[in-house]
């Protein structure tokens, strides 16, 4: 009963202090980005990206189906335009290619570009659980109905972006290569240049059912708090000479190297952030058609586990008490009763 008793106090424990470690890096801060609210009043607003997702205080939502798109294998005869526009690359994208399952809406396709870090810095924009990856992807899309990106970038439901984290492996990503070995061309600032159209596809991390969503912003100005935020779960692997070449290849308009346009996080302002999978975590799950109360108000995994085991602990110390009890008063009968002794005397006197 003890050691079950211990077993128990030592659980409670690593249940509190069960959270993960991020990764070292340096928060920097970047030349502008604290002025961006002067201009662009939106950039100081409640629902700006990107954000730290921290994993157990997301919601399990089951009706977020995979991510379904159509389109994206383009003809090498589709040339796309791939351009330094001095705070990203950018690869154009035809609106041929679209999301077709997995959000409310048809959303098409309009560019995707990168962010990355400096030197050793880490650069992803999104961190989970306070850890930051090398860098970060983002395919941007918009709502079929408003026609265009223009259109649909003021709208409330205009966006949809698609986020996923690289990080670094042993071998290189052939289907980078397509972007990758073409920056050397692109180095200035307001460059150009076209590359024969490829699978886009193969740039999202294969898993495409296992992924974070919440309602955010764009990360640059205008800031428009019309983003769906679809964050994926899976990374993509590249090498380390794929990311020296996008820490080190591009350059700004005054000849600066193109590095750290990553944008800190944002202020989560009890935005509730779902889930799709369960795999490896406990989540309270959001019922179909039911509200959802933002983050702080329901009931959290810590919590849930700290309940849980609060429950187990109390019922193991109500029954170690009532054991000890019972010992002490089976002990005290036996002491008031006294030793069962049958009485013989002696069949010859003693000399």
């Amino acid at each position: 009963m003890q050691r079950l008793l211990v077993l128990l106090l030592v659980q409670l424990l690593y249940a509190g202090k069960c959270t993960s470690t991020p990764a070292p890096h340096h928060e920097e801060k970047h030349k502008g980005k604290e002025a961006w609210s002067k201009d662009y009043k939106l950039c100081e607003g409640h629902a700006q990206s990107p954000i730290n997702i921290v994993v157990r205080k997301t919601l399990l939502k089951t009706s977020l189906v995979p991510i379904t798109v159509e389109g994206y294998n383009l003809p090498e005869a589709d040339l796309l335009t791939l351009s330094n526009n001095g705070h990203t690359v950018q690869l154009s994208l035809p609106d041929t290619m679209s999301i077709t399952s997995g959000l409310s809406q048809t959303y098409r396709a309009a560019q995707l570009h990168l962010h990355w870090g400096c030197g050793d810095t880490l650069g992803s924009e999104h961190t989970v659980d306070s850890t930051r990856y090398p860098a970060e992807i983002h395919f941007v899309h918009f709502a079929a109905k408003y026609g265009s990106l223009q259109e649909a970038m003021h709208k409330d439901d205009g966006l949809a972006v698609l986020g996923a984290f690289f990080e670094v492996g042993p071998q290189e990503n052939e289907h980078y290569n397509h972007i990758f070995k073409k920056l050397e061309d692109i180095t200035e600032e307001g460059s150009k240049v076209s590359i024969p159209g490829f699978d886009i596809k193969n740039l999202l991390p294969r898993q495409l059912g296992h992924y974070f969503r919440y309602s955010g912003s764009l990360t640059t100005p205008p800031c428009d708090q019309t983003v769906n935020w679809t964050i994926f779960k899976d990374t993509i692997q590249i090498s380390q000479l794929q990311l020296h070449r996008l820490k080190s290849s591009l350059r700004t308009s005054d000849n600066q190297i193109l590095s750290c346009n990553y944008r800190d996080v944002q202020p989560l302002n009890r935005r509730p952030v779902f889930v799709s999978f369960p795999e490896g975590l406990l989540h309270r799950e959001v019922p179909e058609g039911g509200s959802t109360k933002s983050d702080g108000d329901s009931v959290r995994t810590g919590d849930l586990l700290a309940i849980i085991f609060g429950i187990l602990f109390g019922c193991t110390a109500l029954a170690f008490v009532l054991y000890v009890i019972k010992q002490k008063k089976r002990q005290r009968l036996n002491t008031e009763r006294g030793p069962k002794v049958i009485y013989k005397p002696t069949a010859t006197a003693e000399a």
